[in-house]
């Protein structure tokens, strides 16, 4: 009895603090097909900041384009790679039937996941590398970057 009523008591001290918690869509849902469908919302929303990512990135480059040319070839890549990657998780044909009704959820899962590695991945185009950086390639200076933003918001002023 002494149990029941501590953990009645622990989850009483812990309704403040689940209020205030931001609940997400897969915490809300309560069946599989809407925990399949918030994991599908979350990997669109991973290949959406993907693809603003990759467009601005084409934008600051503009004048480069040897280099848009191999980011092109490389993202492409990249979609084979994670296509591939996706079937080395979930092998047999039948997915759904060999998976269970969990596959959309899991598939959603591992494909955002890959795809946030993506976007940190090529946001280092955006950000820059300090001076001194003998490596870079064709990252440009983040002192460089940050003065181009500058002049942009000037004129777009």
């Amino acid at each position: 009895m002494k149990r029941i009523e501590f953990a009645i008591a622990f989850q009483l001290l812990l309704v403040p603090f689940q209020l205030n918690a931001e609940v997400g869509c897969i915490e809300k849902a309560y069946t599989q097909q809407e925990m399949n469908s918030c994991a599908g919302l979350d990997y669109e929303s991973a290949d959406s900041e993907l693809n603003r990512v990759y467009n601005e990135i084409k934008r600051v480059y503009s004048d480069e384009p040897e280099f848009l040319e191999k980011m092109k070839s490389s993202q492409l890549a990249w979609i084979k790679l994670r296509d591939a990657d996706l079937e080395m998780y979930f092998p047999k044909e039948k997915k759904r039937f060999e998976y269970g009704s969990v596959f959309p959820m899991c598939a959603s899962g591992i494909k955002t996941r890959i795809t946030i590695q993506r976007i940190e991945f090529l946001k280092q185009w955006l950000k820059g590398v300090e001076e001194g950086d003998v490596c870079s390639g064709s990252v440009r200076n983040a002192w460089y970057l940050n003065k181009s933003k500058k002049n942009v918001t000037k004129v777009a002023n």
